[in-house]
This record gives C-alpha cells, sequence and structure tokens, in this order.
C-alpha cells in the first residue's frame, strides 16, 4: 500500500505511515471524505470530535518511530545471530592471479546489496502487520458490526460498514509464510555472499 509522497506530519499523516494507508483507505475507516481527509492531514481542517473518536483506536500502539526505522531494526536484529561457520583447511601457499578474485568479489558485493534492499522491503511488510495484528482487535470493536445483507438498496453508511469489513478482513496480519521464507533465504545468501566477498578481499591485501 504505497504512500503520496508528499510528507506530512499531522496525526492522520503519522497514523498513515505509520499502517501503510492510502489516504482513501483512511478515510473510508474514519467515514469521512477523501477530500476531507485531505483537509485534516494538510492542516486546512480541525480534527472533529467524532473523527477522533473514530481515530482513538488506532492511536494507542503509534510509536515514534517510523517503519522504515523499525525495518532497520528488524534486519539489525536479524544480522545480530550466531554466525554459522565449519573450520576447514587454510589454502596452500603461493601466489594467485587477482583477476578472478576480485571480479568474483565485485558480484558478490553486488548480489548482496540488491538482496539486502529485498530484506529491508519484507522487514517493513513485516512491521505493518505486526501493527495491524495489535491494533485489529480495538477497530474491531469501535466499528459497528456490518448491516445484513438485505434486497433494498444500502444506505450510504451500510455500504460504507460493509467496505470497512471487507476490506478490514483482507489486510494482512502477519508475514504470509511464502514471503517469511524468502526473508530467511535472502537474508543467509546475504551473509554468506558478504563473508565471501570479506574472504577474498583478504586474499587480495
Amino acid at each position: 500500500m504505497a504512500r503520496p509522497a508528499a510528507y506530512s506530519n499531522s496525526l492522520l499523516a503519522r497514523v498513515r505511515r505509520y499502517y501503510g494507508l492510502h489516504q482513501r483507505e483512511l478515510a473510508a475507516l474514519l467515514a469521512i471524505s477523501p477530500a476531507q481527509a485531505n483537509y485534516l492531514e494538510t492542516g486546512r481542517r480541525a480534527l472533529t470530535r467524532e473523527v477522533a473518536e473514530r481515530l482513538a483506536p488506532f492511536l494507542p500502539p503509534l510509536p515514534e518511530a517510523d517503519t522504515a526505522t523499525a525495518a532497520a531494526q528488524l534486519l539489525a536484529e536479524a544480522q545480530a545471530q550466531t554466525d554459522y561457520t565449519a573450520p576447514l583447511p587454510p589454502p596452500p601457499p603461493g601466489a594467485v592471479v587477482a583477476a578472478p578474485l576480485q571480479q568474483r568479489r565485485a558480484a558478490c558485493l553486488h548480489e548482496a546489496r540488491a538482496l539486502r534492499e529485498r530484506l529491508h522491503g519484507l522487514a517493513a511488510q513485516a512491521a505493518v502487520a505486526a501493527r495491524w495484528a495489535a491494533a485489529m482487535p480495538g477497530l474491531l470493536a469501535a466499528l459497528p458490526p456490518p448491516p445484513p445483507e438485505a434486497a433494498r438498496a444500502a444506505t450510504r453508511e451500510e455500504a460504507r460498514l460493509r467496505y470497512v469489513h471487507a476490506w478490514l478482513a483482507t489486510v494482512p496480519l502477519a508475514l504470509p509464510p511464502e514471503a517469511l521464507a524468502a526473508y530467511h533465504l535472502a537474508y543467509h545468501r546475504v551473509r554468506a555472499l558478504e563473508a565471501e566477498a570479506a574472504a577474498l578481499a583478504g586474499v587480495l591485501g
């Protein structure tokens, strides 16, 4: 769920950044129009009591750090895990041709950089999912239940409630198993590549 490039540090903007929401999604959750959400977020309108009450369930877990900081912290913790290595016999002494070692070291570092970018994205995805998992019980408790399906045309409020409940049901509350597997594969691949690059740098002097 991408966010617009324009930056604001208002309460609504912080909530959107924290939960990774589009402005129209936050507007639906707060029962306001996207235009009104924009006015509130940019400070052109004051927060009303009704909107503040609907916003309240989002606020308790709101931290000072943003998603990027949380993702970096998660990656740093992963990098602090035990380094699994096995002893190997040392290479025999003698002169080596530097070119293939330099090429291999450059290739290792290039692949490791690309995988690190992927890890940051997966860590950010996991952080947002964990925040939704923590906030979801309070949000559902504060939200009126969805109206039953009926033959008559739904009112605007009934349609909004159905949309919000249906949308909340699609919000991931954890990193999907396949994404978590991809994280572990990329993480250990990065460690192996960077260890190889460092070892080659030692050989090259």
